[in-house]
């Protein structure tokens, strides 16, 4: 048990403890910061995904105009 008390004042003596506080607390912060970051770029992303369905959404209903005055797209113009 001697040994034992021994080597862990030892070890309390090596360990930098203030340090490793440091590191911990640099490595939270920047946690934060990725976490912040990552939140951006997921509403980005869902921002740019909802404009493709608006996209499809206003082909639609410029199809419905064309449909209701009479236009079709499709036909090939005769000369």
């Amino acid at each position: 048990m001697r040994n034992v008390t021994k080597a862990m004042s030892q070890m309390n003596k090596r360990i930098n403890l203030p340090g490793i506080q440091k590191i911990m607390t640099d490595f939270q912060k920047e946690s934060q910061v990725m976490d912040m970051k990552e939140e951006i770029m997921n509403d980005v992303m869902d921002d740019a995904m909802a404009g493709e369905d608006d996209e499809a959404e206003s082909d639609e209903i410029v199809q419905q105009v064309l449909d209701e005055i009479g236009v079709n797209l499709d036909q090939s113009v005769s000369t």
